[in-house]
């Protein structure tokens, strides 16, 4: 969720929920965030203008419309049982047909042939030793670059794997987060699952998440109105 903690706005004095999040289809505009004080309300503002002006959302009245959404997307545990084996199938999948990895795997045990076969060799005098320790350098050199790839794919196959392991158990407390959180726990909240909230006429029509809520929030009783484009 900190990874998604973008928009560091804890110290302002306003805060808004869905900052950088909202998006008016009434103009096709994104939207700042503002406070008139002496008002003491909060708008999200379009930054494009309809017929010259720019069109204002009550931020309470989108903000109000959160919990909805948080719960249309919240998945059950059986979801989240089934959701688990299926990423674990693909995973193993992925890892056992990755060609990237498989060629290097295969190099390495290639040049661990090779380097016995140089060792037998220079035993046998059939090279100098000072072509032996030229070959082997070549060797170590190549092989070490090949375990570096060979470290870069797992470590990444192993982030991927951990973010689609924790996120289905968030999955399915969306809508108890949401509704329990504070104020700063609740815009983390939106900042690390929502990408974007599509507005119309002031009503949220259509919800755009961020990877993997998208394909978690699928298994959702009742998301793909709001994944779709209704509430």
């Amino acid at each position: 969720m900190r990874q998604h903690d973008k928009y560091k706005q804890r110290s302002q004095r306003h805060k808004y929920l869905l900052h950088g999040l909202v998006y008016s289809l009434d103009v096709n505009s994104p939207y700042w965030s503002e406070t008139h004080p002496r008002k003491r309300i909060s708008y999200y503002r379009s930054r494009a203008k309809l017929d010259e002006s720019h069109v204002f959302y009550n931020a309470k009245g989108i903000e109000a419309q959160l919990a909805d959404i948080f719960r249309s997307i919240t998945i059950r545990e059986d979801a989240r049982q089934q959701l688990r084996k299926e990423l674990a199938d693909w995973f193993e999948t992925e890892a056992n047909s990755n060609d990237e990895l498989k060629k290097a795997e295969t190099r390495l045990a290639k040049l661990e042939r090779m380097e016995r076969n140089l060792q037998r060799l220079v035993i046998e005098e059939g090279i100098s030793f000072k072509d032996f320790k030229e070959h082997r350098s070549r060797i170590e050199a190549e092989r070490a670059r090949l375990r570096n790839t060979v470290d870069a794919i797992r470590q990444r196959q192993h982030l991927v794997k951990a973010d689609f392991e924790i996120t289905p158990q968030l999955a399915t407390e969306l809508d108890f987060l949401f509704d329990k959180g504070n104020f700063d726990e609740r815009q983390l909240l939106c900042e690390t699952v929502l990408k974007r909230l599509y507005v119309k006429e002031g009503s949220v029509t259509k919800v755009e998440l961020n990877s993997p809520f998208a394909l978690i929030a699928s298994r959702a009783c009742g998301s793909e109105s709001v994944l779709n484009g209704g509430r």
